[in-house]
């Protein structure tokens, strides 16, 4: 058997936490001296300790870890909780990760205050486009860019070989909210184009108005940088005098590719009208 201090050294975690869990039943010493009160320790209490670390690092509570361990989990049960945390910390991860790149976009946004020009902004007319198009409410921007992949999966489904045109996303949420976003993508379509759209299916076929002035500026880059570009837009509309009038549109001028859509090169457009 060891002291404490040499369970200590061997197990790596402090006689001061070793006594902790001696005093709230969690690890008790295999003897314990009556006369001098010393702790004494066996190898084979390793795996209940560690046990115990694991399940505080999976985020337990010690009166929930105590519970396991009358239940005597199986290492299987112990992996299977942690694959679970796994993909927890991971989702986590990635979530603070793209918290910091909206920061530092933001970032860039104020430094560049004053420097941003809007002559690259235009107002031109926009033809009105026949498109086949899914629309639905999605959680995420990661969710929208999932909608494209299910939009040409439907498509190809009832139309193999039909020529599609630019992709086209429309925003018809009145204003903005990153985790519901209203929006419809759908490919532009020959005149010639004849697909037949089953009935009581999320595709349809419709066509997307003209609009007589449409402030238009091309940004490179994922969706949630996109107000690098609205910017330089309100800038430009607050100095012409007009304002919005309906639903924003994004055209693809080239076919994205989900798994490089940070390269995407998207022309954004926003109908305006002038001011009365």
């Amino acid at each position: 058997m060891f002291r404490i201090g040499d369970f200590s050294r061997i197990a790596r975690v402090s006689a001061r936490l070793l006594r902790f869990y001696d005093e709230i039943g969690l690890l008790t010493p295999a003897h314990a001296d009556p006369q001098s009160g010393y702790r004494f320790y066996t190898a084979a209490q390793l795996s209940r300790l560690n046990r115990i670390l694991v399940l505080k690092e999976l985020g337990l509570s010690l009166d929930q870890i105590r519970e396991v361990l009358e239940d005597s989990m199986t290492p299987e049960a112990l992996r299977a909780m942690l694959l679970v945390r796994r993909s927890d910390a991971e989702q986590a991860l990635a979530a603070e990760q793209e918290r910091l790149r909206r920061i530092e976009t933001r970032i860039a946004q104020i430094e560049a205050e004053g420097q941003l020009s809007s002559e690259d902004v235009v107002i031109r007319p926009e033809p009105a486009r026949r498109v086949i198009s899914l629309r639905r409410v999605v959680p995420s921007f990661a969710e929208a860019r999932a909608l494209i992949g299910a939009l040409k999966q439907s498509v190809r489904a009832i139309a193999p070989k039909a020529p599609l045109g630019e992709l086209v996303a429309v925003a018809h949420s009145a204003d903005f909210e990153a985790d519901h976003i209203d929006v419809e993508f759908g490919y532009t379509l020959g005149a010639d184009a004849r697909i037949d759209v089953p009935e009581g299916g999320e595709l349809r076929i419709h066509e997307l108005p003209a609009v007589e002035r449409m402030a238009v500026c091309v940004r490179v880059g994922l969706p949630e940088d996109a107000h690098l570009v609205t910017g330089k837009i309100g800038r430009f509309i607050e100095a012409s005098g007009d304002r919005l009038d309906g639903p924003g549109r994004e055209v693809f001028l080239q076919p994205p590719r989900l798994e490089a859509m940070s390269e995407a090169v998207v022309e954004m457009q926003f109908p305006v009208t002038a001011a009365r």
